[in-house]
């Protein structure tokens, strides 16, 4: 009797311990976020799932552990994460574990690969263990209890249902839709749990995945019939487009801002101010699509009847890549991903959830940067898509680059929140420049011939003693005006002073992003059967186009009023350009 005791005791305490391991994640979640739902979403609907699990296996607990293990094995790593990123994990980065190579996966892990490698198979032991000690001992839960709250869990969201029904108004339609409100939001609440929520989050990333790469494959047959013109250097070319997030160009010191915000940018050598662009769009998922295609700059919608320029760049014989800092999928960011996918190699370095959490510097880019580098000898055009300074500003730099202070989160300062937050915001300006300092010198170092154009997306507007307002997709100048420069190496100058000293006469001029697909293939020297040349800044046959700019309504940039308080951008006759 004594040896069955002790061996069901075991058992118990080995469930126990499962459970512990499984609620792991959600009370690491707590220590980080206080607020009642999270309470609901990490403590109650798990603990209160696992007991159903339980009850509804009463007489078999074994099988619960082992159907329990594939989470045991997946809970270290979730935790890790959500300690790192003080949020649970996502469909965005089951995305980005897809598409992550061993290099990147050391690199992440670092120093604590040894964990990543033994935590998870102790978790799935600790659940085999349980299974088998409930086996062996014939364990099961023994009264009543557990068929009662199978019971509840199935007659509560029921119930809840019929009352809505019930109680709802109109047509049986909107009736049903009101039932189902219950098992929705409970649905809603369960999604960034462990372990149960992991179930939607693979849904999510299953349909959000498919959907992009299926949209990604729509101009697999599409040809521009690019090639490449003019002489060409002995050595590799190699040039780079770096895409910007949120760079108002207003705090950049390159462009006359009085802060030291580019203090590497602005010391160097064959650097090209483009100093009069702007962006038609506030919003990523409107402007990317501007700077990589042909689409018309009043166009709001991401998708284009033709692909983006890099395909027209491997017709022509680059190698293409794209290696990013934002996410793969998600409502704003499959669009931009399916222009990705148009590059032969993508590389995604970013493993967080949301814009507002911490996660990977854009400084991840460069050893991804290199290693692309290093894997061919072959001519190459690469797209990096940054982080930049998107909100939250104080996320999106290391500490050691708050040279402005006090910052945003230093809430216990005395100093007004308008001017921490812009301190912030600098900071994270100044980071930028030296990510792409890095950049640059990385490119260097390949000693092939090489260029580099940069721009932002679009702006963000900073709160003010007269403006509450902060970020973008509000309509400000702050969002449309936009950095950009273009950098070339000796061997780029060498080889094509022509271009050089073409786009330095254009680089002062009323640019838009609009230009940008030509001017890419300009710096490239690609051609194809018609090319409209008059959008190429390195082309004598650019001129300028109208700037018209969309938000709360398309306007002609040149021929706008400024709001008073925070600068939003409006017609200046609004008879004639109102939509």
């Amino acid at each position: 009797m004594t040896a069955r005791f002790q061996s069901r005791t075991l058992a118990l305490v080995a469930i126990a311990l499962l459970m512990a391991l499984l609620m792991l994640p959600n009370l690491i979640w707590l220590v980080y976020s206080h607020a009642l739902t999270t309470w609901i979403e990490a403590l109650v609907l798990p603990a209160v799932l696992l007991a159903i699990l339980f009850a509804f296996l009463g007489r078999w607990p074994w099988i619960a552990c082992l159907l329990l293990a594939p989470f045991a094995l997946l809970a270290p790593l979730e935790a890790f994460y959500i300690a790192t990123y003080q949020t649970p994990s996502s469909a965005q980065i089951i995305a980005t574990l897809t598409t992550t190579n061993g290099p990147e996966v050391l690199q992440y892990l670092g120093r604590t690969l040894p964990f990543a490698l033994a935590a998870p198979l102790i978790g799935f032991a600790l659940a085999l263990a349980a299974a088998w000690l409930s086996f062996r001992t014939r364990l099961r839960w023994r009264g009543r209890v557990h068929e009662w709250i199978v019971a509840i869990a199935i007659t509560t969201p029921l119930l809840a249902s019929a009352v809505a029904f019930a109680t709802a108004s109109g047509s049986v339609d909107a009736r049903a839709q009101s039932a189902s409100y219950p098992v929705r939001s409970l649905a809603t609440s369960l999604r960034q749990g462990f372990p149960f929520g992991l179930f939607q989050r693979v849904a999510t990333f299953h349909y959000e995945w498919s959907a992009m790469r299926i949209d990604a494959q729509r101009f697999k047959d599409f040809s521009f019939h690019a090639h490449r013109v003019g002489p060409q250097p002995h050595q590799r070319q190699v040039y780079v487009l770096v895409i910007g997030e949120s760079d108002a160009r207003s705090h950049w010191q390159l462009f006359g801002y009085p802060r030291a915000t580019n203090p590497e940018l602005v010391a160097m050598q064959h650097l090209v101010p483009i100093t009069k662009m702007v962006t038609p769009w506030s919003v990523t998922i409107a402007s990317v699509p501007v700077i990589l295609t042909r689409k018309p700059i009043t166009s709001a919608t991401p998708a284009w009847k033709e692909p983006s320029f890099l395909p027209a760049m491997q017709e022509a014989g680059y190698q293409t890549w794209w290696i990013s800092n934002q996410y793969p999928i998600g409502q704003f960011d499959s669009p931009i991903a399916t222009y990705a996918y148009e590059a032969q190699h993508v590389v995604w370095v970013n493993h967080t959830v949301f814009w507002d959490n911490p996660g990977a510097y854009d400084g991840a880019i460069i050893p991804a940067l290199k290693r692309a580098l290093a894997s061919s000898n072959r001519d190459m055009f690469i797209v990096l898509h940054l982080m930049g300074s998107h909100f939250q500003y104080d996320y999106r730099y290391p500490p050691k680059f708050a040279a402005f202070k006090p910052v945003q989160f230093d809430h216990q300062s005395t100093v007004p929140r308008d001017t921490r937050i812009q301190n912030s915001y600098d900071n994270s300006i100044r980071y930028t420049d030296h990510v792409l300092a890095q950049v640059i010198d990385t490119l260097q170092q390949t000693h092939a011939t090489t260029a580099l154009w940069f721009e932002s997306d679009h702006g963000d507007v900073l709160p003010t003693p007269t403006c509450d307002r902060q970020g973008h997709g509000i309509g400000t100048w702050h969002e449309f005006e936009i950095p950009a420069f273009f950098w070339y190496s000796n061997a780029y100058a060498q080889a094509f002073p022509e271009r050089i000293a073409t786009l330095r006469g254009n680089a002062t001029r009323r640019t838009l992003t609009g230009d940008t697909f030509a001017t890419m293939l300009g710096m490239a020297g690609v051609d194809f059967p018609g090319l409209d040349e008059t959008w190429s800044l390195f082309s004598p046959a650019w001129h300028y186009h109208t700037r018209w700019v969309s938000q709360l309504w398309k306007t002609n940039f040149d021929d706008s009023m400024f709001g008073k308080d925070c600068g939003i951008v409006m017609p200046a006759n609004p008879q004639a350009d109102l939509r």
